[in-house]
């Protein structure tokens, strides 16, 4: 049969009234035994109350704020249980009771009783902070600095709403004590974001991997620059992509809405990603193989100048057949780029490196570009895939089958 108990403060020592700082339970919580119920605090250190019977909860008759002293009324509870044997000392949380550093050797004047559990007192790393031991406890076991936290309650005491909304940050920002800064994304990187996500998630995408010896090239170019004429890579792979594109007219394409048919494109109108300050663009050089290489050049050169001042339009960011992502003047060996959808197909290019190739009787140095080609592998497979790299490292090889 359940009886109404009180639960009254037990012996405190030598202290006339010590400060209530956190009340730990409400009305209508279920505590069981040996359940911290307040947290006190003195001058000198931090002590959790015990409840010392289970039950429910049933009144309050203290709040944050009071002072209280040994045998003043802390609760009622509804209870089944008999009262535990209380202690005279204060219970200081059973297992890891908690002094600040200044009471880590314990005065004469203290309570012989609290002797008694000077080997289960843990030191306090954080002095200046005030939290009762449960959150400096919880705190440990988060690796959480309370010194980073700013506590919400009387006198600055950090409670437990105060540790939560800092962990939730550190979830939120991936950081727990460095400073974070919130940058808004730019508006392009936001809508590009949205495309890019739903173009990875919805195309299966696969990526060729292959590598051209350009020497050929290079030695054109070199000898272009010579006469102070100046073609990047990228004019010669645009022109030599279209040359390949007329022989497997499925990369030159793009999926209709219902994602049933393949829409051939007859021209040859290619993306070319750009990098500018607000994000990544993709305006279109269209007809590419009706204009030379010197024409591709300053078409390139203008286009890019305006998408990095942000001047294009966006009818000059539409039409594209197929998508050529550049990284050659950045750096790196290798990357997987992302299908535009509705198109079907993307080339990526890295950095040209200077590697030692076997001419069949000793190795020589030679230019090698790599190239990695991502496709749509509901439209094209794999043997495809792997014949239109075959083909455009052959064109890229021999500039003279470009230039005819």
């Amino acid at each position: 049969m359940s009886t109404t108990k009180n639960v009254n403060l037990p012996d405190i020592g030598d202290l006339d009234s010590v400060d209530v700082i956190e009340i730990l339970v409400k009305i209508g919580d279920l505590v069981k035994e040996n359940d911290s119920i307040i947290t006190l605090e003195t001058d000198k250190a931090t002590m959790e109350i015990p409840a010392p019977f289970s039950g429910r909860v049933t009144n309050l008759a203290i709040k944050v704020g009071d002072k209280v002293t040994h045998g003043d009324l802390i609760l009622t509870v509804e209870s089944d249980s008999e009262p535990a044997e209380i202690e005279s000392e204060p219970s200081v949380k059973s297992k890891e009771p908690e002094v600040s550093l200044e009471d880590s050797t314990p005065a004469k004047d203290k309570p012989n009783k609290l002797d008694q559990k000077k080997e289960e007192i843990s030191l306090d790393t954080e002095p200046d902070s005030h939290a009762s031991p449960s959150i400096r406890k919880l705190a440990r076991e988060l690796g959480v600095s309370l010194s980073k936290i700013s506590g919400s309650g009387q006198k600055g005491r950090i409670l437990a709403e105060d540790l939560k909304s800092y962990v939730k940050q550190i979830v939120t920002t991936g950081n727990i004590d460095d400073e974070v800064e919130i940058i808004p994304l730019s508006r392009i990187k936001k809508i590009s974001g949205k495309h890019l996500t739903h173009c990875w998630t919805t195309i299966p995408h696969v990526t060729q991997f292959d590598e051209v010896n350009i020497e050929q090239m290079e030695q054109f170019r070199q000898h272009q620059k010579e006469r102070n004429i100046k073609l990047s890579p990228l004019v010669f792979i645009m022109k030599a992509v279209v040359q390949v594109l007329k022989n497997h007219p499925n990369f030159n394409a793009s999926l209709d809405k219902n994602g049933e048919n393949l829409v051939i494109k007859k021209y040859f109108n290619l993306g070319i990603a750009v990098d500018t300050p607000n994000g990544l663009v993709v305006p279109v050089v269209r007809d590419v193989g009706k204009k030379s290489l010197i024409e591709l050049a300053k078409e390139l050169k203008e286009t890019s100048e305006r998408a990095r001042e942000g001047l294009l339009k966006p009818e000059e960011m539409r039409d594209a057949g197929f998508t050529i992502s550049s990284l050659g003047g950045i750096g790196g060996t290798q990357f997987t780029p992302i299908i535009n959808s509705p198109e079907v197909a993307i080339l990526g290019v890295s950095r040209t490196q200077i590697k030692p190739i076997w001419n069949g009787e000793s190795f020589e140095p030679a230019a090698m570009l790599p190239l990695a080609l991502s496709y749509d592998h509901r439209v094209i497979d794999g043997a495809e895939g792997a014949r239109f790299m075959a083909d455009l490292n052959q064109v890229l090889r021999n500039i003279t089958e470009m230039l005819l």
